[in-house]
């Protein structure tokens, strides 16, 4: 069974932003997490636009969310990668087993956040986290189930 991660460019506010460029160490990583693909997934707006290779599929779903992603995680054994679609990855709940996180130094203030209000709780266990020289921080994170949350009395 293969699983499915989820590559988002962010600003430090949390908003989903393609940062215009990256630097070596970026697209070193980007690299790095694209030769794990198995398959796509896209949605209908941006599928023209994200990164994909010639010998890989790229699923657009068109049907249920949950049903479609079940079924292509079962149908492959690697990654099934999403890439720059802020819009679909608040809708994925638990489907998304890690999400690869690329924090650029700046502020908008506005914008689409990667988890908007009211998105369903989720735990995160770090996998990874550097830093490039121009500031960017890549994070890598693996779905941990439920948050749990202590008590500060």
């Amino acid at each position: 069974m293969g699983k499915l991660t989820v590559t988002a460019f962010l600003t430090l506010d949390g908003v989903v932003r393609g940062p215009g460029h990256v630097d070596a160490q970026v697209g070193a990583a980007l690299a790095r997490w694209l030769r794990r693909a198995s398959a796509f997934l896209q949605v209908r707006n941006v599928a023209d636009y994200c990164p994909s290779s010639d010998d890989l599929p790229r699923h657009v779903i068109t049907g249920d969310l949950a049903t479609e992603i079940r079924r292509l995680k079962a149908r492959y054994d690697g990654e099934l990668q999403l890439h720059a679609s802020g819009s679909l990855v608040a809708e994925l709940d638990d489907l998304v087993d890690e999400y690869r996180l690329l924090v650029f130094p700046v502020v908008l203030g506005e914008g689409h956040p990667l988890f908007p209000a009211g998105a369903h709780p989720l735990a995160l266990r770090p996998l990874s986290t550097s830093a490039t020289s121009t500031g960017v921080v890549i994070q890598e994170y693996a779905a941990a189930g439920a948050p749990t949350f202590g008590s500060m009395a």
